[in-house]
């Protein structure tokens, strides 16, 4: 048996060779010990003044102030302050909008959660797997999901 897997071993490598052989590397590059550019709007079509406008929108959003003096450029801090807090203070929205778009992100997110759910639950099925040889934490996080979604449940129904 040892000589056939050594024939078989050798025309292997031979193949490899004959292909890496007809292959020619064209470029190789690595940037491994290269510092990263200094100039954020290099690959873009964009000249300065468009891309300091743009990144001057953006960064208001997330409550940042720019200006021209690097220095006294700031970040508006929310040490403090709460994830309510920060999101009835925010001035960019109406309540209605406000609310409309929260719920439009949680329609998103629960939609990722029943995806996954419904490749678990495919997936357990295939293969036979019982509840019952779940990982103990697995149980754990099962019943803890389990509560969330009926605070959820309760949440959604005083929303209406």
């Amino acid at each position: 048996m040892a000589n056939p897997n050594k024939k078989l071993k050798l025309l292997i490598r031979k193949i490899i060779a004959e292909i890496l052989e007809e292959e020619t590397l064209a470029e190789m590059n690595t940037t491994a010990n290269i510092d990263g550019y200094q100039t954020p709007y290099a690959f873009s079509d964009s000249d300065e003044e468009k891309h300091k406008k743009e990144m001057k929108s953006r960064a208001e959003v997330f409550d940042y102030k720019s200006t021209d003096n690097k220095k006294s450029n700031t970040i508006k801090l929310n040490e403090g302050k709460s994830l309510y807090h920060i999101f009835r203070d925010h001035p960019d929205l109406t309540p209605r909008q406000k609310i409309g778009v929260t719920m439009r992100q949680i329609n998103k997110s629960l939609t990722e959660v029943e995806k996954y759910l419904n490749v678990t639950s495919r997936y357990k099925s295939e293969n036979s797997v019982s509840s019952g040889s779940y990982w103990k934490t697995t149980n754990k996080y099962l019943a803890k999901l389990d509560e969330k979604l009926q605070k959820i449940s309760r949440k959604i129904r005083e929303m209406k």
